[in-house]
C-alpha cells in the first residue's frame, strides 16, 4: 500500500490555505496548515512532511526567506510557491526569486488546484 504524500500549506490568508487544503485533501493527500514563516518551521521540524505549498506574500518572515531556509535543514523537501503579488517587488520578481531558492513552481493567484496536484504528482513518481 503506498503512503499518502504528506503536504504543508502555508499562507497568512485563511481563504486561499483552506482552498488548496480542500482541493489536496479531496485528491487524497493528507494536508497539514500553518498561518506564518515561522509556524511552518515549527511543523517542518516536527517531521514527516514530502511538499510544501508557500505563499510568497507573508508577514514576518516572506515566502522567500522561508525557502532560503529550507534547503540544508529539510534537504529532500519539495518546494511549491504561490502568489498573488505583494507590495515590496513585482510578481515577476517574486517568481524568479522563488526558482532560484530551490522552488519547483510557482503558482499565480488564483490558480487552477489541479495544476498544482498535477505537479505534486508529477514529481512523486
Amino acid at each position: 500500500m503506498n503512503t499518502p504524500i504528506r503536504v504543508l500549506i502555508s499562507d497568512d490568508m485563511a481563504p486561499p490555505r483552506e482552498s488548496v487544503a480542500i482541493a489536496l485533501d479531496a485528491a487524497g493527500f493528507v494536508t497539514d496548515t500553518a498561518r506564518s514563516g515561522a509556524e511552518t518551521l515549527e511543523r517542518l521540524r516536527e517531521g514527516g512532511y514530502d511538499v510544501l505549498v508557500t505563499d510568497i506574500w507573508m508577514p514576518e518572515m516572506d515566502g522567500i526567506s522561508l525557502i532560503k531556509t529550507l534547503p540544508t535543514e529539510f534537504p529532500g523537501l519539495r518546494i511549491m510557491a504561490m502568489t498573488g503579488g505583494g507590495p515590496d517587488m513585482t510578481i515577476e520578481t517574486a517568481l524568479s526569486l522563488a526558482e532560484i531558492w530551490g522552488a519547483e513552481r510557482v503558482f499565480i493567484k488564483p490558480f487552477e488546484e489541479a495544476r498544482l496536484i498535477e505537479a505534486i504528482l508529477a514529481g512523486a513518481a
